[in-house]
């Protein structure tokens, strides 16, 4: 099936307008941009026009802001009391650009169509010393431990991604209890091997209008820390799957990061985790959705097959409360 002319209007305007291939496709032009965000940072706060039954307000419990989302309640409804199930939702960005106008739309139709309250962190951005996977990881765990209501799915897409099967990988290990609560996971375009080094990868780079190699691997220092890039906490293909709860995974074809989700579904059928496996599968564990000729972070995107896939994630979340 071909793609919408929304989705091809999308895609040009990425290609010529934003220009973002000439950003990421050069090192120097990446530490230019981290340069001028760093100096001077962009706004994380949400935007004004959330629509009448949405509540969005501070909710910090560490040293990171942190937004609560919520659904507005009629009134005369019976106020909820107790910890409610909540959605912990990690924005993309590259790992240091800051959450942006797409990321709170989904974030708002996530509150209107799951019914879920969702907590969005601004988590600190590298070249910040503060930024490494080293901290950000344990950091986001420790964030869920503070959160007096119930966190029972992360979100992330690209850069959120990473940090979202990182921290639920993480949180087996350091505290189970906490995962316990965990019913569903959401991978959008995910970062999961963070070397960019699988010869797939240099293939789809000129296929894809948004992402480049030369500058995303120009990131990996500063993100990675002191850790080896093969740390799971660094890069979540190669950690634990065996305990994860259930798994959503989408990813297009025409994304750079598509050769490492297809890394992840092999590893989810049996195989390797250097095994790049097409096509999309469906299981009671893990299901993984391939959009032909879609570009990166597709999902967040104002097309008709962004909308089909965002739709898909609301479904996917609400069939998995408990």
């Amino acid at each position: 099936m071909a793609s919408s002319w929304s989705a091809l209007g999308v895609r040009l305007y990425i290609q010529h307008v934003r220009r973002s291939k000439q950003i990421f496709g050069n090192a120097q032009n990446i530490k230019d941009s981290m340069h001028e965000l760093y100096n001077r940072p962009q706004s994380f706060t949400p935007p004004a026009n959330t629509g009448p039954d949405i509540i969005v307000e501070r909710a910090d419990v560490t040293d990171w802001p942190l937004y609560r989302v919520s659904l507005r309640r009629s009134p005369g409804e019976t106020p909820l009391k107790g910890p409610q199930k909540a959605m912990l939702y990690l924005h993309g960005g590259a790992f240091y650009r800051e959450i942006e106008s797409a990321h709170w739309a989904f974030i708002f139709q996530a509150a209107r169509q799951t019914g879920l309250t969702v907590f969005v962190p601004i988590y600190p951005l590298v070249p910040r010393p503060s930024a490494t996977a080293q901290q950000i990881v344990p950091a986001l765990v420790d964030l869920c431990r503070h959160i007096k209501d119930d966190i029972v799915n992360i979100t992330g897409d690209s850069a959120g991604g990473c940090l979202a099967l990182a921290t639920t990988q993480h949180m087996q290990d350091i505290a189970p209890s906490q995962a316990a609560k965990l019913t569903s996971v959401v991978l959008i375009s995910p970062v999961l091997d963070i070397t960019f080094s699988h010869p797939e990868i240099e293939r789809l780079d000129k296929l894809d209008p948004w992402l480049g190699l030369e500058g995303l691997r120009s990131i990996i220092p500063l993100y990675a820390g002191e850790l080896p890039t093969s740390d799971p906490i660094v890069s979540p293909l190669f950690g634990d799957i065996e305990r994860l709860p259930p798994v959503l995974l989408l990813s297009g074809t025409h994304d750079m990061l598509n050769a490492d989700a297809r890394r992840l579904s092999a590893r989810f059928q049996g195989e390797n985790s250097d095994e790049c496996v097409p096509g999309g599968i469906q299981s009671e564990r893990f299901t993984y959705v391939e959009q032909a000729d879609m570009i990166h972070v597709y999902p967040l995107l104002p097309h008709w097959e962004g909308r089909q896939a965002r739709d898909l994630i609301m479904e996917f979340v609400q069939s998995h409360l408990q």
